[in-house]
């Protein structure tokens, strides 16, 4: 019996870095690690290190170890040319309530240095303690319960589920065009848009942070490239391997998430962040 359950840890433990492997640019963080989910997409990482590995290094080691396949396949590897002028918000914030509030008015600016990476993800438990956030929202278990409706958490949804129209190439990601003006409210309709679209593919429970979101961009806002079309290359590789690949439908909201955890994302979502992992609540 012990041996029986050691077997069948292992088994879980392999499917699930078997998922993570599959959708390499969901886990991408930086430009770099697009870079190199780019690659693996077209079997060209043969002599680089595993991802979680390559995670591990510092920018300049990365572009190094990417230098001369990303050559090869065209594909451009600049280094930070720039920093961004401007300080970004790590928690959803926006002063049209039809969008997004602060879910936390007492959390402060933090610059593009620290804002926090991926952390070790809380272990599951199926309840969570009644707690209300300053939108008078309750979270039982897997539902929302708030003043402007219930919302229930959802995750990945396999294919069959999904609009016919859902993996198409037509199907863009489409997010908006950066224009001068306030850096965080475009960030906040651009990272809305992104939801929506992850969604629409049924890669909800794969989703990035705000937090995650907003480094992303002043990363490849550094390296002067530009940050939708690069989403938009995201996105098609997504797309072909969701079309290819099966995924987990399961949900499960993590120990010590409460309802003060969570940002309403325009009408139709509530964003919540535990410990460096998004869970997305919709609509009924």
């Amino acid at each position: 019996m012990r041996f029986f359950r050691l077997y069948l840890f292992g088994l879980l433990m392999a499917t699930s870095s078997a998922y993570a492997d599959q959708f390499c640019f969901a886990l991408a963080e930086t430009y770099y690690e697009q870079v190199y989910c780019q690659l693996q997409a077209k079997a060209q990482t043969k002599n680089l290190p595993s991802f979680n590995q390559f995670k591990k290094n510092n920018e300049q080691v990365q572009a190094s170890l990417l230098k001369r396949p990303a050559e090869r396949n065209g594909i451009k590897l600049p280094l930070s040319l720039k920093k961004p002028p401007v300080v970004l918000e790590t928690k959803l914030a926006v002063v049209d309530t039809s969008v997004i509030q602060k879910a936390n008015p007492a959390t402060a600016k933090k610059s593009s240095a620290q804002i926090s990476r991926a952390e070790p993800i809380a272990a599951i438990s199926p309840a969570v303690p009644k707690v209300e956030n300053i939108f008078g929202c309750e979270l039982i278990s897997k539902q929302l319960k708030c003043s402007n409706g219930v919302f229930t958490l959802i995750g990945n949804k396999s294919n069959q589920r999904l609009a016919k129209s859902a993996l198409v190439a037509e199907n863009k990601m489409d997010l908006p065009a950066y224009k001068d003006g306030a850096t965080n409210q475009y960030l906040t309709r651009a990272y809305q848009q992104y939801i929506v679209k992850m969604c629409e593919i049924g890669l909800c429970g794969v989703t990035m942070t705000y937090g995650k979101f907003t480094y992303l961009y002043q990363d490849i806002n550094s390296k002067g490239l530009d940050f939708s079309q690069r989403f938009e290359t995201m996105y098609g590789f997504l797309k072909k391997d969701k079309a290819s690949m099966g995924v987990s439908e399961s949900t499960a909201t993590p120990q010590g998430l409460v309802a003060s955890d969570c940002s309403p994302l325009g009408d139709s979502y509530y964003v919540c962040e535990k410990q460096g992992r998004n869970f997305i609540f919709a609509r009924q």
